[in-house]
Parts: structure tokens; C-alpha cells; sequence
């Protein structure tokens, strides 16, 4: 994998167009490459953790996310080659400094800067086919999330009708600039969604864990006579843990929703930290949730078996 292909577009899956998109006046400018690559590592750390996540919700995927995330991998092939060939185009023109090969730096720079574009695009389309399939959100909430994914590609799509019109180096840093400005914006966006869609896959385990256990406290009821006190007293104990989980759970849930409801960071690093620390509650809540499970499933043994 190309890191800095990797790192310099995908504040779509990850954390990179900020702090990692330099205005193409300082890409085309020698004196700036050691503090770019150092942004560039930075960016790729942070990909890597946000590639996790998408692939950790590649186990809930179906037909049309699939195909919206095969889409998403081609575009971001299709970026890396053309970030190769704009990184090769930038060395010949801080070489030579000849109008052939500002010409053709400025021809790979506009080719770079719509596929970046496109693949922005295709991560925030994929967002939304997993919005689309998304069982546990209820619809305001999914409106919310998608309302949010279309303003961003209605942006980008904005965007991308100004590279045509780019006709020196110091355009194409004009109107890579504008995305540069949009960055914080573009990146809450997405993190706010990859949020709700992870919480909207614990509600529909929690939905399944329900069932389960009103169908369990339903029998408990209606047969409780016919149980010995201490067995009566075993599933109870079982029920009172199982009720802890869940408290537990939603008490997690709702700071969850209430932290997501709101991004009010300023810096990309404070992004950073915040994204992470749901993503750890999230884990967190899906621990109670697991560990209810296995008690539901102790008391499901304790009613299977007779005294």
C-alpha cells in the first residue's frame, strides 16, 4: 500500500484530508517535503484505525453496500495511480522548472484533484447504502445521517465542476484550498455516521436479546409453580443480573448518542480522540450486551432442566 496515495485522500474511510492536504503551492514546493511526509505518517496511522472500523462492519454488509464497497476500492485505486503519476509530474517540474513539464504537472494535478474528489464521493455513498440497510436506526435518525451524506457529496460534487476550469498551478491551489477549508466539516460528517451505524447494529442485537428475554420471562411467569424455591430464587438472580446488563447497556448507549449528537472540535487531533473514545464505548457497550447473552443463556439452561 502506498502511504501517501493512502494517507492524503481517505479522510473518507479515515482521517487524512486535513491536516494531511497541503495547498498544492506547497506540494510543488521542495522546501516543504520533510514536514509534508511527517504529516503524511501521521494521516496513515489514523487511516489504518478507521480501515479497521470499515472493515469491522463488513460482516453486516449486504448486496448493495457490497457493491457500493467494491466501487469505493476501485476509486481508491484509481486515486493512487493517479497520486503516483501527480507525485512523478511534481518531481520532473521541481527538476527541470521547463513549460513542458509545468504542463504536465498541472495536467496530473487536475486528474489527481477530481478522482480525490470521486473517491470522497464513493466512501460517502457507501455510508449511505449502509445507512440504507441499516435495521436498528430509527428513521429520524437515519434521515439525520443521510441528510448529512448528501450535503457532502452535493458539495464535492460542486467542487469537482471547478478542477476543468483550472488553468495554472496557482488555481489548482485556489480550489484544492476550498476542500482543505471543508475538511473539519467533511470528517464530522463521516464520523458521526460511522458512529450511528455502529450503534444502529448493537440495536438490532438488542432487539434479538429482547425477544429472547421477555419470551424466557413470560415462561418464568405463567410456570413458576411448578418450579422448587430454589430454582425459583436461581432465575430470579439470573433476571436481576440480565436487567444490570441492560441498565448498563443503555446508560453507555446514551452517552454514546449524546457525545455523537455533537462534534464541537476544532483541530484534527481532538477529532482523533474523540472518534476513538466512542469507538472504545461502543466496544464497552457491546461487552454488557454479550455478557447479558451468556447470562439469558444460563437462564434459558435452568428452565430447560428439571429439578
Amino acid at each position: 500500500m502506498a502511504k501517501l496515495a493512502d494517507a492524503q485522500v481517505l479522510g473518507t474511510c479515515g482521517e487524512t484530508l486535513g491536516g494531511s492536504i497541503p495547498l498544492l503551492g506547497t506540494l510543488l514546493d521542495p522546501t516543504q517535503t520533510p514536514m509534508y511526509d511527517k504529516i503524511m505518517r501521521k494521516a496513515f496511522l489514523v487511516l489504518l484505525i478507521l480501515l479497521f472500523v470499515l472493515t469491522s462492519l463488513r460482516s453486516f454488509i449486504y448486496a448493495s453496500s457490497d457493491t457500493a464497497y467494491q466501487d469505493y476500492l476501485y476509486q481508491f485505486d484509481l486515486y493512487r495511480q493517479t497520486y503516483t503519476d501527480f507525485q512523478v509530474a511534481k518531481n520532473e517540474y521541481q527538476k527541470f522548472k521547463s513549460l513542458e513539464s509545468q504542463t504536465a504537472a498541472l495536467d496530473k494535478t487536475r486528474i489527481m484533484l477530481a478522482q480525490r474528489d470521486q473517491l470522497l464521493r464513493a466512501y460517502l455513498l457507501l455510508l449511505n447504502e449502509k445507512l440504507n440497510e441499516n435495521t436498528g436506526m430509527g428513521s429520524s435518525e437515519k434521515l439525520l445521517y443521510q441528510t448529512l451524506i448528501r450535503n457532502e457529496v452535493a458539495f464535492l460534487e460542486t467542487h469537482a465542476k471547478l478542477i476543468p476550469s483550472i488553468g495554472s498551478l496557482d488555481d489548482a491551489g485556489t480550489i484544492s484550498k476550498q476542500l482543505e477549508s471543508h475538511y473539519l466539516i467533511l470528517q464530522k460528517s463521516m464520523r458521526q455516521t460511522i458512529v450511528g451505524i455502529s450503534v444502529g447494529k448493537l440495536a438490532e442485537l438488542r432487539k434479538q436479546f429482547d425477544t429472547t428475554f421477555a419470551t424466557a420471562q413470560t415462561l418464568i411467569n405463567t410456570t413458576r409453580g411448578a418450579f422448587t424455591p430454589e430454582k425459583q430464587a436461581t432465575m430470579d438472580r439470573w433476571v436481576l443480573q440480565i436487567n444490570n446488563k441492560k441498565s448498563l447497556y443503555q446508560q453507555k448507549i446514551d452517552s454514546i448518542n449524546s457525545s455523537n449528537s455533537s462534534w464541537d472540535t476544532n483541530s484534527l487531533d481532538e477529532m482523533n480522540r474523540k472518534f476513538l473514545g466512542l469507538q472504545g464505548n461502543i466496544a464497552s457497550a457491546k461487552q454488557e450486551l454479550q455478557e447479558g447473552s451468556s447470562f439469558l443463556g444460563e437462564l434459558v439452561n435452568t428452565l430447560r432442566y428439571q429439578d
